[in-house]
């Protein structure tokens, strides 16, 4: 599904990411994990096309999408949730989700309302109200909602559960394993959380400085202690 190549990323002449090769199968769920500076949303903008300069190559479903502007790589199939969501603050939650349907296709027709709701029952009683009206978890359910609306081929998400209340991390695994195991979506997650990552993915990548340090599954990930605590100073 997509596969990156030896990318490097770079904000003028500063040198984020490092030869960097991913590779997600179609229909798996991986999270990558690392500090704060080691890269990881980089990543993801380098992959979305909405930021840095990038050089190496990103392809989806086998097909180099090269230069391919953001906006089209929405219709390709991917969505992407920035770690500060990019709510609409002056929209209502309905109308920030139909935005989401823009990305849809005749072969990825867009998800109907009344589904969005029963994966989101927070946002149902709330689709009137403003974006900026909402609080934190709530504009996270709407930033994911929103980007699922278009039913992606790929979603990336970008640090879903920082600032969340606990209880709103423990909804939101369990909402974007439920959405990803029903819509066959191939899942990319930034995170820090590492029990999100979890309980939403089965492999594991591990940024540090800009390159990768480690790649596997998580129980690899668990019987290498000098990972974690080298690279990412978490007992």
């Amino acid at each position: 599904m997509l596969k990156v190549e030896r990318l490097d990323a770079f904000y003028g002449q500063s040198h984020i990411l490092h030869g960097i090769d991913l590779s997600v199968d179609e229909g798996r769920r991986t999270t990558v994990l690392g500090r704060n500076g080691a890269g990881k949303s980089t990543l993801l903008k380098s992959i979305t096309n909405s930021g840095p300069k990038v050089e190496g190559s990103v392809s989806l479903q086998g097909r180099p999408l090269g230069s391919r502007a953001w906006f089209r790589r929405a219709k390709d199939g991917v969505a992407f949730v920035p770690e500060d969501r990019r709510i609409f603050t002056h929209i209502t939650v309905e109308e920030n989700i139909e935005l989401g349907r823009f990305g849809a296709t005749a072969a990825r027709p867009v998800v109907p309302a009344a589904q969005i709701y029963e994966w989101f029952p927070m946002l149902g009683p709330l689709r009137a109200r403003l974006g900026g009206q909402l609080s934190g978890g709530q504009q996270q359910m709407l930033a994911v909602a929103r980007a699922v609306a278009a039913r992606p081929r790929l979603l990336l998400l970008d640090e879903p559960t920082e600032g969340l209340a606990p209880v709103i991390v423990e909804d939101l695994a369990k909402i974007v394993a439920r959405i990803c195991d029903e819509l066959g979506i191939t899942l990319l997650l930034v995170e820090q959380n590492i029990w999100f990552g979890r309980q939403t993915t089965d492999r594991v990548y591990v940024l540090d400085t800009g390159s990768v340090v480690f790649s596997g599954s998580w129980a690899e990930f668990d019987r290498d202690e000098t990972i974690r605590n080298r690279h990412l100073a978490l007992a």
